[in-house]
C-alpha cells in the first residue's frame, strides 16, 4: 500500500507488526475511546480513538501507561479465602473458583433466612460492569442497597442538585462556545478528566471566553485563568446567594424565561430579600470583597453564553449541597441552561440490561433502601428514576449497631472504602462485623485485607463492556478483551454467572460468550455489535432545548423552588448555613484536599511509570502560615487533627487562603496492602476526620476537618 495512503492507525500496526482492536480505556470514569495494537498476545502499544469525539486520538498520562496493568506481577491471580480473624491483619489462602462460589452462596442464603435479602448491599467505584451483579443481588436476591458510582465519596452533592434542580443526574459541559464561564472549586485541567471539556475550556479561553476560578487555592486550573476568586474554604453558597441577588436586583436575569420555564422564582427572590444576602453580608463570610462579586454577577449575567459548573471542590463540607443548588440557579435565572456554551443536560444512549429476567422472576424489596431508612437521602422524585445511593459514611452504624437495620454483607466491586471513607478505623470496625465480606479486585487492596474471600477480577484490557460514553450527545462506547486475563481472574460478567449457577438462577445468565449479552444490551442501538467493535462507539447527534421541551422534576420546570427538598423537609430554597467544624485555637488550619493529575483510583499507584513521576502525595500551606508553624518547603511535617495525625512533605506556596492547608491525594495515599510498588508511599489522610456526612444529601465530607501543623 501507498504509505501516503495509508491511515496513522494502519501505519503504526504496520511497523508494530500488529492488530489493531477498538476499545476504551478504564483507567478513570471518564472511559476514553481507544486503539489497542497487539502482537503476540501482549499490549505493544496505544492510543485515543481518532474517530471519537470524546478524546479525538488524544489520551492523558493515566490512560497512557495503563497497559502496565496487564503485565504487573503484583494483580490479584486466584480467588483467596482468609484463614485467620477479621480484625487482624488478612492473611489468605488459594481456593478454586467453585469453592468461592460455594462460600458466596452458602453465606447470602444464610443472611437471607436470618435477616432478609436488605441485610446484603453491594457498593462499586464507577461501575465495570457492575450491571451483571447488580441484576443478580437487585433483581433476583432482592436487595434494594446498591450503590453505583461512588457517588457519594465523590461528587453526590453535585448529582443531587443536578436531580433536583434539572431532573437530571450527569449533565456535561458545553465550553466550545462560552463566552464567560465560572467554575467553583472545580479543578478539571489538574485532575485530566473529561478531555474534550478540558479541549473546549481552553479553546473557548483562546476566543476569547472569560474563566473566573472560584477556589480556595490556586490551581492549575485557576493558573489558567482571568480571574482568581481566593475564597474561604465552604462558603461558595454565600456568594453564589449574593450574586443571584445582585442579578435580581439589578434587573439582570432573564425574565421572560424565569417566568417561563422556572418554578418558583418570585419566593427565592423574596427569599433572597428576607434573608439579607447581600454581597455586604456576603463579604464578611466569604472573604470577597462586595464590589467584586457586584462585578462577577454584572459581568456573568451580561455575557452570554455563559456557564456556572462544580464538580466536587465547593461540595465537601456539610453546606455543600445548597452551594450546588446555587451554582446552578445561577445560571438558570440567567438562561443559561442546555442551550449551545451552556450547561448541557443528559442525552443517553438506549443500552439495556445485558441480562433479560421476567417481571415475574424478580424479587420486590421489602424494606426501603438505606438511603431512605437513614433519612439522610431526599425522598424520591417522581417524574424520572432514581437510585439512591447508600451513603457509604453512615454504612458502619447499620453494621456495627444495626441503624436503621442489620446489614452483615457486603460486596465492594472496584471500590475500597477502607481507604475512600472517612474514619478508617470506624470502617475496619465495621468490616470485622460482617457475616460475609466479598472484593472484586485487581489487587490485594486496604478493604481486600479485611474481607472474607477475595475474586480477581479483569482489567479493562481483559473484558468486554458495552457503556454509555462521557460526551455531549448520547454515545455507546465498546470495550473488548485484547489479552488473556492474569493468572484465573474472570471479567465481572462471569463471575457474575457462576454466582448465579450456584445459587439457582443460572438460566437468566445462560451466554456463552460476552458478544451474546452485548447483543442484549445493544439491540435498542441503530448499529449492531459487530459494528461496535468494528468502530469502537456510537454517537448520536448533540441536541438542546430539554427545558422547552419539559424536565424530569415534579414540576417539568427547573426547580428553583425544590418540590423534592419541600417533600423530605427541607428548605425548598437554598440557605446559608455555617459548615460543621470549624478551626480554634487548638486546631487552627482548615484541611482541604485536591487531586493529583498521574494518580486515579487504585490502578495507577502500582503503576511504576506513574510513581516515578508522582510517587507521593504532600500538603500545600501558605507561606504566612508555613512561616508562623515552622513548615520549610520541601521538609516533612506532621498534621494532627482531633482524631489522628499523618507525617507528609509540606510544599509552600502563595496561591492558597491562609488558615488552610490543602492535602493532595489520588484515591489514597499510605498504602500497608496494594502492591510492591505502591506499599508505603506517600500518607492517608483519612482517619485525620471524624464520620462527616451532608444532613441532606448523604455526601462525605471530607473538608471538614480542623488540625495543627508541625515540622517533623
Amino acid at each position: 500500500m501507498n504509505i501516503q495512503a495509508q491511515s496513522l492507525t494502519e501505519r503504526i500496526a504496520e511497523i508494530k507488526g500488529a492488530k489493531v482492536l477498538k476499545s476504551f480505556c478504564y483507567t478513570c470514569p471518564w472511559t476514553c475511546p481507544t486503539e489497542v495494537y497487539v502482537r503476540d498476545g501482549k499490549v505493544v502499544y496505544h492510543k485515543g480513538n481518532p474517530d471519537a469525539p470524546n478524546n479525538i486520538g488524544t489520551r492523558c498520562a493515566k490512560g497512557m501507561a495503563s497497559a502496565w496493568v496487564t503485565r504487573d506481577p503484583d494483580r490479584l491471580k486466584y480467588p483467596m479465602l482468609r484463614t485467620n480473624p477479621k480484625g487482624q491483619k488478612g492473611e489468605f489462602k488459594r481456593i478454586s473458583w467453585d469453592e468461592a462460589f460455594k462460600f458466596i452462596a452458602d453465606k447470602l442464603r444464610q443472611i437471607e433466612k436470618e435477616h432478609g435479602p436488605e441485610a446484603v448491599c453491594y457498593l462499586s467505584h464507577h461501575d465495570p460492569n457492575s450491571i451483571f451483579m447488580v441484576q443478580l443481588l437487585a433483581q433476583l436476591y432482592g436487595t434494594p442497597n446498591i450503590s453505583l458510582g461512588h457517588a457519594m465519596g465523590c461528587e453526590g452533592d453535585r448529582r443531587s442538585a443536578c436531580l433536583t434542580t434539572f431532573g437530571s443526574l450527569f449533565p456535561m459541559h458545553d465550553f466550545t462556545g462560552s463566552k464567560y464561564v465560572i467554575l467553583w472549586g472545580m479543578n478539571m485541567l489538574g485532575a485530566n478528566q473529561g478531555l474534550f471539556e478540558s479541549r473546549a475550556l481552553l479553546q473557548a479561553k483562546k476566543n476569547g471566553c472569560k474563566l473566573v476560578v472560584v477556589d480556595p487555592s490556586f490551581t492549575e486550573t485557576a493558573q489558567k485563568a482571568d480571574e482568581w476568586i481566593p475564597i474561604k474554604p465552604g462558603t461558595d453558597a454565600a456568594m453564589g446567594l449574593a450574586m443571584c441577588k445582585h442579578i435580581i436586583d439589578e434587573g439582570l436575569y432573564d425574565q421572560d424565561y424565569v417566568n417561563t420555564y422556572c418554578h418558583g422564582f418570585d419566593g427565592f427572590r423574596d427569599h433572597l430579600a428576607e434573608k439579607g444576602y447581600t454581597p455586604e453580608w456576603a463579604e464578611e463570610i466569604c472573604g470577597i470583597d462586595a464590589g467584586t462579586i457586584r462585578r462577577l454577577a454584572r459581568e456573568f449575567a451580561t455575557t452570554k453564553p455563559s456557564i456556572s459548573a462544580q464538580f466536587k471542590g465547593s461540595g465537601y463540607y456539610t453546606n455543600g449541597n445548597d452551594g450546588g443548588r446555587v451554582c446552578y440557579i445561577l445560571a438558570a435565572i440567567c438562561g443559561q441552561i442546555d442551550k449551545p456554551g451552556t450547561f448541557h443536560l443528559d442525552d443517553w444512549a438506549p443500552i439495556g440490561h445485558p441480562v433479560a429476567i421476567p417481571e415475574e422472576a424478580m424479587r420486590k424489596p421489602e424494606k426501603a433502601p438505606l438511603a431512605h431508612a437513614m433519612g439522610y437521602a431526599l425522598a424520591p422524585l417522581t417524574g424520572y428514576p432514581v437510585v439512591p445511593e447508600i451513603p457509604s459514611s453512615r454504612l458502619p452504624g447499620a453494621v456495627i449497631e444495626d441503624d436503621p437495620y442489620p446489614i452483615r454483607g457486603i460486596f465492594c466491586q472496584a471500590t475500597n472504602p477502607v481507604m475512600s471513607d472517612p474514619n478508617r478505623d470506624r470502617v475496619q470496625a465495621m468490616f470485622a462485623k460482617l457475616d460475609l465480606a466479598v472484593a472484586q479486585e485487581l489487587y490485594m487492596s486496604e478493604t481486600a485485607l479485611e474481607c472474607d474471600i477475595v475474586l480477581p477480577e479483569t482489567s479493562f484490557y481483559e473484558q468486554a463492556e458495552l457503556r454509555q460514553g462521557m460526551w455531549l450527545g448520547p454515545e455507546a462506547i465498546l470495550c473488548q478483551p485484547v489479552v488473556e486475563p492474569v493468572g484465573e481472574a474472570k471479567p465481572a460478567y462471569e463471575i457474575a454467572k457462576g454466582l448465579a449457577q450456584e445459587m439457582g438462577w443460572g438460566e437468566y445468565f445462560s451466554y456463552e460468550t460476552w458478544e451474546d449479552w452485548a447483543a442484549v444490551s445493544a439491540k435498542d442501538l441503530p448499529v449492531s455489535v459487530d459494528d461496535l467493535k468494528e468502530k469502537g462507539f456510537w454517537a448520536g447527534n448533540v441536541s438542546y432545548g430539554r427545558v422547552e421541551a419539559g424536565l424530569g422534576t415534579p414540576s417539568g420546570k427547573i426547580e428553583i423552588y425544590s418540590n423534592a427538598y419541600e417533600g423530605a423537609g427541607h428548605n425548598p430554597y437554598p440557605e446559608w448555613r455555617e459548615r460543621s467544624v470549624i478551626p480554634d485555637d487548638e486546631f487552627p488550619l482548615q484541611v482541604t484536599h485536591s487531586k493529583l493529575s498521574m494518580h486515579c483510583n487504585i490502578v495507577t499507584q502500582n503503576n511504576p511509570f506513574l510513581m516515578e513521576i508522582c510517587p507521593e502525595n504532600w500538603v500545600e500551606i501558605n507561606s504566612v502560615d508555613a512561616t508562623k508553624y515552622g513548615i520549610a518547603d520541601g521538609g516533612k511535617c506532621v498534621i494532627e487533627s482531633p482524631k489522628d495525625n499523618i507525617t507528609m512533605t509540606a510544599k509552600v506556596v502563595e496561591g492558597l487562603v491562609p488558615g488552610c492547608i490543602s492535602i493532595r491525594h489520588g484515591h489514597g495515599f499510605g498504602h500497608w496492602a496494594m502492591g510492591s510498588v505502591a506499599k508505603g508511599k506517600g500518607a492517608h489522610s483519612n482517619n485525620l476526620m471524624d464520620t462527616h456526612t451532608n444532613p441532606i444529601t448523604g455526601t462525605n465530607n471530607y473538608n471538614e476537618c480542623k488540625v495543627r501543623i508541625r515540622a517533623a
